[in-house]
Order: structure tokens, then sequence, then C-alpha cells
């Protein structure tokens, strides 16, 4: 069978015999695939650094039934400091586990992966002014892409703009004064700042967002919303979410 050639990133990796690993890549022209990387565990092999989780590399691989096997991989980018910081990796390994959570082996999204590679480069060169801010950019443009955008412009039930108070999840957007109190399920209360943020991820873009200042009160209730909302959409939950909030329990205390 003919090798494959395509870039990735490991979202995800498993130890599997005594050198082995079993590794999840989220890459541009297969989706996400599984790959064996063997002898990896070794600390002389060269396939080390680019078959790490957060590394980006070009991977050449015998695709197989249930697992590629890594012939070559050549190394893009690790994502280094991320391992040194331990909020920024918690923050990261969470989108890693939403990528895994929202696409099927073998779906593809080139477009999620380059939002994702740039939030990795904005959190690891820590070159924005608060990385959950790119988190939550990150949640809403992820659930859009794959379908769910909420509303968020007018009430999802009488489908006014004024005194937009609630985020439903179960109405799939926000809800005004008047109508909230109709809605089923759970509701986040929403300020007029948290609404102009989420107005503000859905339109600019990552490099614009890097340089927005937000109050890590409001940005915390946001990832915490939207985590619920994608959550809800896909019918999976996110377990790195636990790690990531308690290490972002003292902002919010």
């Amino acid at each position: 069978m003919a090798l494959i050639k395509t870039k990735g990133l490991v979202i995800k990796e498993q130890a599997y015999k005594e050198q082995d690993k079993i590794l999840t890549i989220f890459t541009e022209d297969e989706g996400k695939i599984q790959c064996i990387a063997r002898g990896v565990r070794r600390q002389k092999s060269g396939l080390l650094a680019s078959t790490q989780i957060f590394a980006y590399a070009e991977f050449v691989y015998y695709p197989g039934k249930n697992f590629g096997v890594i012939n070559q991989a050549n190394l893009i980018e690790a994502f280094y400091p991320l391992r040194n910081d331990l909020t920024k990796m918690a923050l990261a390994a969470y989108l890693l586990d939403l990528i895994n959570n929202a696409y099927d082996f073998y779906q593809k999204s080139t477009e999620i992966l380059k939002l994702l590679l740039h939030v990795l480069f904005y959190l690891s060169g820590g070159t924005a002014k608060n990385d959950l801010v790119l988190v939550g950019a990150f949640q809403l443009k992820l659930i859009s892409v794959l379908g769910y955008r909420p509303g968020i412009s007018q009430c999802m039930i009488c489908e006014t703009d004024a005194e937009l108070t609630a985020f439903s999840i179960e109405s799939n957007g926000v809800l005004c004064k008047n109508c909230k109190h109709q809605a089923t399920g759970y509701s986040y209360k929403l300020t007029p700042d948290m609404r102009d943020l989420l107005l503000e991820f859905l339109r600019k873009s990552m490099k614009e967002l890097k340089d927005i200042d937000a109050s890590s009160m409001d940005v915390i209730k946001i990832n915490d919303m939207l985590d619920h909302y994608i959550g809800h959409c896909i019918g999976k939950s996110s377990k790195a979410y636990t790690f990531y909030k308690s290490l972002l329990d003292p902002l919010s205390s």
C-alpha cells in the first residue's frame, strides 16, 4: 500500500507495548487519524520530538485497517514553552480535547486546524494579552464551523435585540429579559460586556483577538458557558476541562 504524506498536529498520545505509542493526529489532508509510532519512547529515537503531544509535523505513514504506521516524521513546531507553564499547558490540552471530541476519524477541517495552530502559537509565545480570550474565541469558532453557531444578535424566542440578559443552552443562544423564564434547561446570566465579547469572537481573527484585554471574570464565564454548549451540541463533554478549571479557580475568586 502506498505511503501517505501529510502535515498534522498530535492531539493525543497513548503508550503502547514497551517502546511504542499510539498517536491521534489531526491532519490537513486525511483528517483525524490514529497511527502507531514504533520505538519512540526510547530517548534515542529519531522520531521522539515529532511524536509528542502538541507536535506539529509532516508525517509519512503506511495506512492500515485500524492504525497507520509512521515511517517518517519531520518536526515543524513543537510548542515547547507550553510544557513550562502549567496553566498554558492545561489551556492547550483542553483545546486538543475539544478537537478529539468534535471530529470522527477521517473527518477533517483545514480551517479549524489552522485556527488551532494560531492559538497554540500565541499561547506558546506569550503574545496574547489574555489567553482566555483566545480559548473562548476558539470555542465559538469551532462550534460555528461544526454547524451549531448559537444565536447572539437577537432573542431566540421573540427575536428582539434589546435587553439580552441570558444564554440558553437548550434554546441555542441568547434570550431577552422577558423571555428568559420561558426557556427550559440551563441558562447563563449574560452581561452586555459578555455579549460584546461573543460578537467580537465571531467577527475578528485570532491575530486581532490576541490584542484584546478583557475581564478575566467575564471570559471565564464565557468559557464555562461555551464548553457546556459544545458538550450539549456534540454529545461529548471534555475531560480536560475539569483540570483546566482547577487552575483557573484562583482567577475567579
